[in-house]
């Protein structure tokens, strides 16, 4: 079975990108070590396209090297650095455009015959982060939107995250609000597993 992670620096997480067989250090790398015990009777293949910095649109023009792996399974994570490029840039992505690039994605990876768990870009309210929620929302209600109507799975990282955070320091699990720590890693990878053990 073949699982393929498709997103950005927080899927990325310090990945050899040289080498397609490392999953680098965050999410993906721990939801494979859990994964493979739990089902030992399943021979995955997980693969980690992964690239910092990563907007919709960069994903949408490296799509079809995801559509090429064949994949089961895509876990789909994109969106925060649509909202970043605004401030380290100057480079706006409108709720058109973020719409047409996310339903493109998902469009080409369901029609390669894929199963998508799709994550929501999410941000914690520290540091200079604050700043990018009024972008964010937008961007979530969208994903949201193409998840019901495709009848998708949508792990909604930014409403557990901040639920999570309001009794534990938010650099728990992100010391620069985007970014996850290791805990805040095994977090991530503990839903994903929680989603795909409903298909597995």
């Amino acid at each position: 079975m073949k699982l393929v992670f498709f997103g950005d620096s927080i899927t990325e997480a310090g990945r050899n990108l040289s080498d397609p067989t490392d999953l680098g250090e965050g999410f993906v790398k721990i939801a494979a070590g859990k994964l493979r015990p739990l089902y030992p009777d399943i021979d995955f293949e997980i693969l980690n396209y992964g690239v910092g910095g990563d907007r919709t649109c960069e994903l949408l023009a490296r799509v079809d090297e995801v559509v090429a792996q064949k994949p089961d399974f895509v876990v789909l994570e994109v969106g925060i650095n649509d909202v970043w490029r605004r401030f380290t840039l100057d480079e706006i992505v409108t709720e058109e455009e973020f719409e047409a690039n996310y339903s493109a994605l998902v469009e080409k990876l369901k029609a390669a015959g894929a199963k998508l768990i799709l994550i929501q870009p999410y941000v914690l309210g520290m540091t200079d982060k604050r700043r990018f929620r009024p972008y964010l929302e937008p961007y979530k209600e969208i994903i949201g939107k193409i998840a019901r109507r495709e009848g998708l799975p949508l792990i909604p990282l930014d409403e557990i995250f901040n639920g999570v955070t309001q009794d534990i320091n938010p650099a728990k699990f992100s010391e620069d609000g985007v970014h996850p720590t290791h805990r805040g890693c095994r977090y991530i990878a503990d839903l994903v597993i929680k989603e795909l053990k409903k298909t597995l």
